[in-house]
């Protein structure tokens, strides 16, 4: 049901969005053909989970704040898109399960934005242990992506999809929120590098 929905939506807006954002997309090869993974992208606008839908060949499984979700018609359409409850500002443990779940168990590609909320120009935002949790957990690919938009009518936009990380150096430490936060850090580090690396065979470590 969810892929059904995803894909219709998907080519039902294409074309506009297409003429409001002309959209380049590199590195789409790098996306697994099967099995899961982990997107890890920078979050300029609420335009961000559009655009890398259609940057990505497979249906992406988003968090979307959980207010959403009480609006009738609203909620039914995300469910049908894949997405899943979160509660913003919170240590929400169950989004959290949800993500490893889906990554790890079910094979879905899962798009997350580790800094937790839209990066406002000249605003330093921090990562969130969440984002790291996540990816060390579910064991699958995490890829770094960065959106170049201003987000303006015409104004092109470019999708950069880097290389699977390397986060084993982590993988066997007992961790806390303190080192989860760090490997959220690691990965939008890697994102950041994307446009000046174009995209990079990146390698994240922990010193």
């Amino acid at each position: 049901m969810a892929d059904r929905v995803y894909r219709v939506a998907r080519v039902l807006i294409r074309e506009p969005l297409r003429a409001l954002f002309p959209l380049q997309v590199m590195g789409r090869e790098r996306i697994p053909e099967r099995g899961g993974v982990l997107l890890c992208a920078n979050h300029g606008s609420n335009w961000d989970p559009v655009l890398l839908g259609l940057s990505v060949p497979r249906p992406i499984h988003f968090m979307a704040k959980e207010e959403l979700f009480r609006i009738p018609g609203l909620s039914w359409l995300i469910r049908g898109l894949g997405a899943f409850p979160v509660r913003r500002g919170t240590a929400d443990r169950a989004a959290l399960k949800t993500a490893v779940h889906l990554a790890r168990e079910e094979g879905r590609v899962v798009g997350l934005f580790p800094e937790g909320t839209r990066r406002r120009p000249g605003r330093e935002v921090h990562p969130m242990p969440g984002a790291g949790m996540v990816a060390l957990r579910s064991g699958v690919p995490v890829i770094p992506v960065h959106i170049d938009a201003d987000y303006r009518w015409r104004s092109p936009v470019v999708v950069r999809i880097g290389l699977p990380l390397d986060l084993t150096p982590w993988v066997h430490l007992r961790l806390s929120s303190r080192e989860y936060t760090e490997v959220a850090r690691a990965i939008m580090e890697a994102v950041y590098r994307l446009p000046e690396e174009g995209p990079p065979v990146t390698k994240v470590g922990s010193g």
